[in-house]
């Protein structure tokens, strides 16, 4: 029974840009929830097919993965080993683009797990990856701006938005504390040649002027808000989208890494046989699992957000803001926890003890 589901290999079809098309055709039917289950079925599984590719590329690989790559590039090459934002931030480039250089000699390259295993070829990666660039602004970086964006600031049961935005506020607080030890006002931030250099570098060579992103600071409060974007793209917005794969696509249909049939033309056509047919097949399946467990797993050498080395915490200019960071991330994880207690699937991706300080894998 088992091979019987399970048509032979390769489990890819030809087309990587499959169209689920809105006009009405002879050979194109709209689905709605009053065809038969199995059709509906499908054409929800389409969907989230789609929805793979957009988390995994645009939103994991994207927009934390790449832009950390550029952000770190540009603080490394601009800041002095002693400069005060530096100390605070090496902590949140560990490991960041030695990771993105193995991704892309493993996941993304000519023969990696997107190649054999799904049906996003290269040339796909790319015009998708080029679209979505194309709409990175510096707002939709910013969480309270991109959540009043989308329209889901007072979205209901929304428990990413909820643990992210407090964490955004803890994070912003830190780093106002960092700032005020180091800047008296504004016009130190002006005059600061190093932290101006960083602005510009991202801008003009790892972002090719192609984004609104700040060129330059001028304040204490916008310098306080482009880093807190940083930091929290590079720890809790990788731990939103990273840290629950496998808990979604351990289950293959929750989100097929392929389709290895086109969207059917025929409704009455569609049963459980013709689903499992569509889906990826074993050999696929197993590899999704694999990357996907192996992608949300904690790394041996964990470090938790709003933890630093001993001779930056214990910097008597840092120290007391360090302090006052982790009981306020301590806090955070309390009020997760006492959630957790009334859900029958606790949100939790987000509880800063599981946050890791840096994108390290």
């Amino acid at each position: 029974m088992q091979q019987q589901l399970q048509p032979s290999e390769p489990d890819q079809w030809s087309d990587p840009f499959p169209s689920l098309k809105q006009e009405p055709g002879k050979e194109n039917p709209i689905f709605t929830p009053n065809d038969k289950p199995e059709a509906w079925l499908l054409a929800k599984i389409w969907v989230r097919n789609s929805d793979f590719y957009l988390h995994e590329v645009i939103s994991h690989f994207l927009r934390t993965h790449l832009l950390a790559e550029v952000f770190f590039f540009s603080i490394f090459t601009s800041l002095s080993d002693h400069h005060p934002i530096l100390r605070i931030f090496v902590a949140t480039g560990r490991y960041t683009i030695p990771i993105n250089v193995i991704a892309r000699a493993t996941l993304t390259n000519d023969t990696g797990f997107f190649m054999e295993y799904t049906a996003f070829g290269k040339d796909a990666q790319y015009e998708l990856l080029q679209r979505a660039f194309s709409q990175v602004t510096y707002k939709s970086l910013c969480l309270p701006d991109n959540l009043e964006s989308r329209g889901v600031q007072h979205l209901m049961n929304y428990y990413y938005r909820e643990d992210a935005l407090v964490i955004w506020d803890a994070i912003s607080e830190f780093l106002q504390r960092v700032i005020d030890m180091y800047y008296k006002d504004d016009h130190d931030i002006r005059k600061d040649t190093e932290l101006q250099n960083f602005f510009s570098y991202t801008y003009r060579y790892g972002l090719q002027g192609e984004t609104d992103l700040l060129q330059s600071v001028e304040t204490k409060a916008e310098a306080v808000r482009y880093l807190s974007m940083v930091m929290f793209t590079c720890s809790a917005q990788h731990a939103a989208v990273n840290h629950g794969q496998y808990d979604t696509y351990a289950w293959m249909p929750n989100g097929p890494t392929m389709m290895r049939q086109p969207p059917p033309k025929y409704k009455d056509l569609v049963d459980e046989q013709y689903i499992v047919n569509t889906l990826p097949g074993l050999a696929s399946t197993l590899e999704a699992m694999a990357v996907s467990r192996f992608l949300s797993q904690v790394s041996e050498d964990f470090v938790a957000l709003g933890t630093y080395a001993n001779e930056v915490s214990n910097d008597p200019r840092l120290r007391d803001a360090i302090k006052k960071f982790q009981t306020r991330l301590s806090a955070i994880g309390e009020a997760i926890k006492e959630r957790s207690t009334e859900q029958p699937f606790p949100y939790e991706y987000l509880h800063p003890a599981g946050i890791e300080n840096s994108i390290a894998i």
